[in-house]
C-alpha cells in the first residue's frame, strides 16, 4: 500500500522565541485522553505556547497562529485551554460571531467528557466532584467552570467595542482573529493585565477583501519585522498569487491535508474566485 502523503507540518514562517522547558506535553497527553490524537503540527505549536521560561513564566504572552481553514487550528486552542482549566486559569475566549464562540464552548465541553469529567447542573454541600464541571448554556454568554482545587473557568464572548472591560483574565483567546478591530483590542487587551502570568493567543486566517480587522495582520507584520517583544508567530501561507491546481502549494500550505482534508476535498473548492482561494486555501496575505 502506498504511503499516505501529508501537508507540511512545519510553518511556511515562524517567530519562536528560545526556551528550554515547555508545559506542552503534559496538555498534550490531557488531550490525548480524551480520545483525540493531535497532529505532529499542533503539538510543535503547542509545545511554543506552552513555553516557561526561567521564572515560570510564558515565553510568549502574546502568540498568533494562521491557518488556511478546516485544518484544525482550534484544536489548538481546545488543548491549550484544556491546560488552563485544568491548572486554575481564568480565561475568556472571543469570536467575531455568536455562533463560533458557542461552537467553540461545546467544542471544549465535549472535549472535558471524552477525557473523563463529568458535567453537574446542582452542586451539593460536602460531596467531592474531582473531576467535574459546570457549564452555563445561554447562549452568547457560555461559561465553564472546572470544580475542584485546582479547576479555572472560561468564559465564552462576542467581541464589542466594550467586550471586557472590567473583568480580569489570564488568558485571552482572540478567535477569528482576522475581523479583530482596534477598538475591540482598546477594550480587550487589559483584561490580562493584573494576571501575575497572562497570555494572549490570536486564531485565524489571512483577512479577506471584506475583513474588518486590522489588528492581526499588524500584528504579523510586526512579529515578522522583529519589531515585537514577548511575541510568537507561526503561519501556512503562499507569498504570492498561485495556480488554485497547484497541488504542491495544498501540501505546503495545509499541514492537514492527508489526515482531516483530502486533495478531493480541495479540488472541490476550486472556483471562479482565485483571490478568495489563495487567501483562504493557501493563507495568501493580501499586499
Amino acid at each position: 500500500m502506498a504511503e499516505v502523503r501529508i501537508g507540511r507540518q512545519t510553518p511556511t514562517k515562524s517567530i519562536v522565541l528560545p526556551y528550554t522547558e515547555t508545559r506542552g506535553q503534559e496538555a498534550i497527553d490531557l488531550y490525548n485522553s480524551s480520545g483525540c490524537t493531535a497532529q505532529e503540527w499542533q503539538e510543535l505549536l503547542i509545545y511554543d505556547i506552552l513555553a516557561v521560561n526561567d521564572d515560570g513564566l510564558w515565553v510568549h504572552t502574546k502568540y498568533g497562529e494562521e491557518i488556511p481553514r478546516r485544518n484544525g487550528k482550534n484544536e489548538v486552542v481546545v488543548i491549550r485551554e484544556l491546560w488552563g482549566l485544568t491548572h486554575s486559569e481564568r480565561i475568556l475566549h472571543t469570536a467575531h460571531r455568536t455562533t463560533t464562540s458557542t461552537a467553540a464552548a461545546r467544542r471544549l465541553a465535549a472535549r472535558l467528557v471524552a477525557a473523563g469529567y463529568q458535567e453537574v447542573t446542582r452542586i451539593k454541600k460536602g460531596q467531592s466532584y474531582d473531576k467535574h464541571f459546570t457549564y452555563t448554556k445561554q447562549l452568547g454568554l457560555e461559561r465553564i467552570v472546572l470544580l475542584g482545587e485546582s479547576g479555572g473557568t472560561i468564559d465564552f464572548r462576542t467581541r464589542s467595542s466594550k467586550g471586557g472591560l472590567g473583568e480580569g483574565f489570564d488568558l485571552l483567546v482572540v478567535d477569528e482573529a482576522q475581523e479583530y478591530t482596534d477598538d475591540q483590542e482598546t477594550a480587550l487587551k487589559y483584561v490580562v493585565t493584573d494576571s501575575k502570568n497572562p497570555q494572549t493567543i490570536f486564531c485565524g486566517t489571512p483577512p479577506t477583501t471584506v475583513s474588518v480587522g486590522t489588528v492581526f495582520n499588524k500584528l504579523r507584520n510586526a512579529a515578522l519585522q522583529g519589531e515585537t517583544i514577548n511575541t510568537g508567530w507561526a503561519e501556512w501561507s503562499v507569498d504570492e498569487m498561485t495556480d488554485p491546481m497547484d497541488k504542491e502549494a495544498w501540501y505546503e500550505t495545509n499541514p492537514s491535508l492527508g489526515t482531516v482534508l483530502t486533495e478531493r476535498a480541495i479540488q472541490d473548492e476550486v472556483g471562479s474566485d482565485p483571490v478568495d482561494f489563495n487567501i483562504q486555501r493557501l493563507g495568501l496575505w493580501l499586499k
